[in-house]
């Protein structure tokens, strides 16, 4: 039994090993491709960046409002109801910076772009292999490696990057006017307490953040993209974008605001 366990257990990670050396081949492939960026259209090339960055940032943008203001308010809610009343503007920008800016925004964020636009990239890319698309530019001499995934990652992380921010400053907003059914806050006080709160290490790791997920998102889903043979693994392909990109940004997320904060 402890003997099936054990091999179990050594089959998984060496099958774990050889998922990291084939993303590892993947990200050097990029690299690598990059000398046939001058035999591209640039064209081309900003037609992919342009839709990618519609559907991933501005298509998303209402579902970003609504999220963040939900969480802003929740976020005064919990803490007028459980701290006294009384000095709570005192504090309260304090409270927002540190659950909003610096972890709930960039994060809900990057897993909402992941659900919506990391699978529809893995999906888009899987699809178009099956349907011999990709194969066919290959044959016109396109570096698909390249033509494919680097108008994604430009477009990602210029997403990312907006929609931390919309997500920041609405979240702040809807706090703001959930707080006035509960407790007054000046809105002079209340915007003084949100600047007194950040700092340069706040917008610092914001870009940080943008530059990482909107990097990694593509990347691994683009990944995952290109990995199915046959139409009835793109789904399980896909499943596994989605998941893995989401764990990996829970680890990046922890190690980030550990290095920071800490």
């Amino acid at each position: 039994m402890k003997k099936n366990i054990l091999i179990t257990l050594i089959r998984r990670i060496l099958k774990a090993l050889d998922g990291v050396k084939s993303f590892r081949d993947f990200i050097i492939s990029i690299f690598v491709s990059f000398k046939s960026l001058q035999y591209l259209r640039f064209r081309s090339l900003y037609s992919i960046a342009i839709n990618q960055t519609k559907f991933t940032g501005v298509d998303a943008m209402s579902i970003i409002i609504v999220i963040a203001l939900l969480l802003g308010g929740t976020v005064i809610i919990q803490a007028t109801r459980n701290f006294p009343k009384f000095g709570i503007e005192e504090f309260i920008g304090n409270l927002l910076v540190i659950i909003i800016a610096r972890e709930l925004g960039p994060l809900a964020t990057a897993m909402i772009v992941v659900s919506r636009s990391g699978s529809a990239i893995a999906a888009e890319i899987a699809t178009q292999k099956q349907q011999k698309e990709i194969h066919a530019l290959e044959l016109m001499g396109i570096d698909t490696t390249l033509y494919i995934v680097f108008p994604r990652i430009l477009a990602t992380v210029i997403s990312i990057f907006s929609l931390i921010i919309i997500f920041d400053l609405v979240a702040f907003f809807g706090g703001y006017i959930i707080s006035l059914s509960t407790v007054f806050i000046p809105l002079d006080i209340f915007f003084a307490s949100l600047l007194d709160a950040f700092s340069i290490n706040d917008f610092i790791i914001t870009i940080i953040k943008s530059l990482l997920y909107g990097t990694l998102i593509p990347l691994i889903c683009c990944y995952y993209g290109f990995k199915p043979n046959s139409d009835f693994e793109i789904p399980i392909y896909v499943s596994k974008a989605v998941v893995r990109t989401l764990l990996i940004l829970f680890v990046i997320n922890a190690i980030v605001s550990a290095l920071f904060y800490f």
